[in-house]
């Protein structure tokens, strides 16, 4: 009796051990109005959970050694209900599946098998729709802002001849284009381009293909530069730098790569080119 008492015991025990939290993480908030994005990336041998609730996350480790984060990046903290809540896994060799919405409230829970040996890293994202909705229309709103009282705005951030003012005499000015770049919330976003619109020359010096760009600049000056290409993402961050009529510089990074980025911007919304004369990167619309 005592051996069958005592056999319950350890298998109640290992279900609780194998299914314990093993990492929590606040996500770090870049900026960024519009749609809501967060990209989360980990590590996971065997099985686990990833549990995200606002700002913050947590990983449950079902089997396997203990899981990890690696990322969790934002460009807004994810509200109590998202609307279009949406999931999308990015890599990793095993299964990525989301099996609670966060749409209805509370938190999103993401399950990830790995079948194979070892710790294997895992990068998602999830999505959701932000306040100000669509691609936007006359003063600003939606996600990429409007092209009439946009611009670079008078509220703060970066004045008329680049650096850092503390928000006393206003923005990115509009002094260019058509009132286009920063909409009303302080943000701008970008998104355009197609397949071979640039290239760059990776660490082993070969050339590979940059194909569309999401660009996100946050009215504090935080840059976050996203390209999809022959390589699948590639992602750049850093802070702006300096001003110089329609480009702005930002010393970018990200985990292999780091460089001095040129941002030329367009009339409207848009972005004309981005260079990273450092990787040999260069990118047109």
């Amino acid at each position: 009796m005592k051996r069958i008492l005592v056999a319950v015991w350890v298998v109640g025990c290992a279900g609780a051990w194998g299914q314990q939290v093993t990492d929590r993480r606040s996500a770090e908030i870049r900026g960024g109005g519009g749609e809501g994005k967060c990209t989360i990336e980990v590590e996971v041998d065997d099985v686990a959970e990833i549990e995200i609730n606002g700002s913050n996350a947590i990983i449950r480790t079902i089997n396997g050694s203990p899981a990890s984060f690696r990322r969790f990046q934002c460009n807004q903290a994810m509200p109590n209900r998202p609307a279009g809540f949406r999931f999308k896994g990015i890599d990793g060799r095993g299964r990525q599946e989301l099996i609670r919405s966060a749409d209805n409230g509370g938190r999103a829970i993401i399950r990830i098998e790995d079948s194979k040996g070892g710790r294997e890293g895992y990068t998602f994202d999830i999505f959701w729709s932000g306040s100000g909705g669509g691609f936007g229309g006359g003063n600003g709103g939606g996600i990429f802002g409007g092209n009439n009282g946009g611009g670079y705005n008078n509220g703060g951030g970066y004045n008329n001849g680049g650096g850092y003012n503390n928000g006393n005499s206003g923005g990115w000015n509009n002094g260019w284009g058509n009132g286009g770049g920063w909409n009303n919330s302080g943000n701008f976003n970008f998104e355009g381009g197609n397949r071979g619109s640039g290239t760059y020359r990776d660490r082993n010096g070969d050339r590979r293909r940059l194909d569309r760009v999401r660009v996100t600049i946050s009215r504090s000056g935080d840059v976050m530069v996203e390209f999809q290409g022959e390589r699948g993402r590639m992602e750049f961050s850093g802070p702006v730098d300096r001003r110089q009529g329609r480009r702005i510089f930002s010393n970018v990074r990200n985990s292999e790569m780091t460089g001095l980025m040129e941002i030329e911007m367009g009339s409207g919304n848009s972005v004309d080119r981005i260079t990273i004369r450092d990787i040999d990167l260069s990118w047109s619309n």
